[in-house]
């Protein structure tokens, strides 16, 4: 088959400039023609020209802006009458020091060079000194600095990608302190271990004003009634009800009977912010130590950790606590427990302790409630020294980092955004926390500690800056052509899966028979296309049914496995 030649009408060239004259004796070639905007295979001389053609139309509109900008005329002026060696006028063009072409103030010009500098992938959205010297290595302008640090500053992609080189927001807020010994509990699991006997989690509780744990062995599932009876058999048959719980927000602690079962019995649950431990940072502590310690004693396939319990949680109540002062049995008990060490030396003299267990009982209370106070206010001045006091408005917009909770398969956790948003605050929840007005595509606990949020920039001269125009982590779908219309939507449900939000759409250029179901996650792009669909059929009179098994007015569709 021979070659076909394509070239555009205005420019020509010969075939022996791309083939050779040698080999046009020899051969014969159909010749045709087409417009420049077709020919997609563009030679070296036509990008060429490309270039040109935008290097000039920049010029052209930067001659067109001079006069038009109050500043560039009074430079201009004094240029001309040679008060001025900084500035110079060259094919009427305003220039600056170092060949700088100066930029008028001239509609969006300034701002789309910016652009260049930034957004581009040449560039890579990097930070305002860096887009300050790309930029100002060709152009000029007054306050350009000043211009720059406004552009990044409200960059979305930067804003969402990008972490704030500041201290943690939000300052540490001490629980308050217990009256007495079991007032307050917090509460834990550590779970993946290894099964032995159906058992493969640890319930930990420790008693926030003694500080005395109790370790639970549990199964992996550990339902709620379970939960309850472990926590009744362990903990209540010896110490009583506690009047708080601090605890996360597990399913084991969130479940209906676990709640009404502590409500019934005049306990409250304290429950911790959306993916913020540090709330029960002292169970993860004592999490951390029983873990050492099992570490030191386990055997090598790991299943004898169930034995390992009871000797743990002497080993711990033992040990002399630094915000105390006292070890857990002592506040506890009174004194401290006999040790085989103390038993092997058969001391048979008088024990003061023992002796005024009873006199002095009230006295180690208060004063390790004075230490524990003590210790509170050294804690947070410690860790306030390394946060700041980060506060925010009802209807602000924030932007929250929600990657550990966003959780996507099949994609690097290096690469993933690391911040969502911008989302409008709704309310403050407690000190340190904010209730989010998510949207229903993000399935999370809309209340986030301070610690995770940053405030959102908005660009006041260009709102459709804020719009992103970047597919949601974990969509892989993108479209190179445009919709026509959104005719009606649809929810199919299967069991064991998420329902699957669906959309009838007609394509721009494609006759009907051409319209699909398109899932909605992969039409992030015309987002406003399907706000206008749901609009409209609001207001619609009466609806339309479209396809089979659909309905405007209910859109549930029930698709058997």
């Amino acid at each position: 088959m021979l070659p076909t030649v394509t070239s555009s009408p205005k420019r020509s060239f010969l075939p022996s400039k791309l083939v050779g004259k040698s080999f046009l004796p020899s051969s014969t070639f159909p010749w045709s023609t087409s417009p420049g905007k077709v020919n997609c295979v563009a030679d070296g001389l036509s990008r060429r020209y490309a270039i040109e053609t935008v290097e000039g139309t920049l010029l052209e509109r930067i001659k067109e802006g001079l006069p038009h900008d109050p500043v560039a005329e009074r430079i201009i002026e004094g240029a001309k009458e040679g008060r001025t060696r900084e500035f110079w006028l060259e094919d009427e063009l305003l220039y600056h020091r170092g060949n700088r072409l100066f930029v008028p103030r001239y509609g969006k010009l300034r701002k789309e060079l910016i652009k260049e500098c930034h957004d581009s992938k040449w560039a890579g959205h990097p930070g305002v000194d860096r887009t300050m010297a790309l930029l100002s290595e060709k152009y000029y302008w007054p306050h350009m600095a000043e211009d720059v640090q406004a552009y990044v500053k409200t960059c979305l992609v930067c804003q969402q990608d990008k972490i704030e080189a500041k201290k943690p927001a939000g300052l540490l807020q001490p629980l308050p302190i217990p009256e007495r010994p079991w007032e307050s509990i917090s509460m834990d699991f550590i779970i993946g271990l290894p099964k032995t006997d159906g058992l493969s989690s640890i319930m930990v509780v420790v008693d926030r004003f003694s500080k005395y744990a109790t370790f639970i062995p549990a199964s992996k599932v550990c339902p709620a009634v379970e939960a309850a009876r472990l926590f009744l058999k362990h903990v209540v048959k010896y110490w009583g009800m506690p009047k708080t719980i601090i605890s996360d927000r597990d399913t084991r602690f969130t479940g209906r009977f676990w709640t009404e079962l502590f409500k019934l019995m005049g306990s409250s649950l304290n429950f911790s912010t959306a993916v913020h431990p540090q709330t029960d940072g002292q169970t993860e502590r004592v999490n951390a130590l029983l873990e050492i310690y099992l570490r030191h004693y386990v055997s090598a396939n790991q299943r004898d950790w169930p034995k390992l319990l009871d000797v743990a949680q002497f080993s711990y109540n033992l040990q002399r606590s630094e915000a105390t002062n006292q070890s857990p049995f002592e506040i506890v008990t009174g004194q401290q427990p006999l040790t085989p060490n103390t038993v092997v030396t058969k001391y048979e003299g008088p024990n003061p302790s023992a002796h005024n267990v009873a006199k002095e009982w009230h006295e180690q209370h208060d004063l390790a409630r004075a230490c524990l106070n003590k210790a509170g206010k050294r804690t947070k001045k410690w860790a306030d020294r390394k946060r700041r006091d980060v506060n925010f408005e009802v209807g602000d917009l924030v932007l929250a980092k929600l990657a550990n909770v966003l959780r996507h398969a099949d994609v690097h956790k290096g690469l993933v955004r690391r911040y969502e948003g911008p989302f409008r605050v709704v309310k403050r929840v407690g000190t340190m926390a904010y209730k989010l007005e998510l949207p229903p595509t993000i399935r999370a606990y809309p209340v986030i500690h301070v610690s995770l949020l940053k405030p959102y920039h908005q660009d006041t001269e260009d709102p459709d800056r804020g719009k992103s125009h970047r597919a949601p982590v974990g969509v892989a779908i993108s479209y190179d052509k445009e919709i026509q219309d959104i005719q009606a939507e649809r929810v199919i449900r299967r069991p064991g899966h998420r329902p699957r939000h669906e959309y009838f759409v007609l394509w721009k250029g494609q006759p009907e028979c051409e319209g699909s179901w398109e899932h909605a996650e992969g039409l992030w792009q015309f987002k406003t296309r399907i706000d206008q669909f749901h609009a409209r059929r609001v207001t619609r009179a009466s609806p339309e049914r479209v396809g089979e098994n659909v309905t405007d007015h209910e859109p549930t569709t029930e698709v058997s496995p």
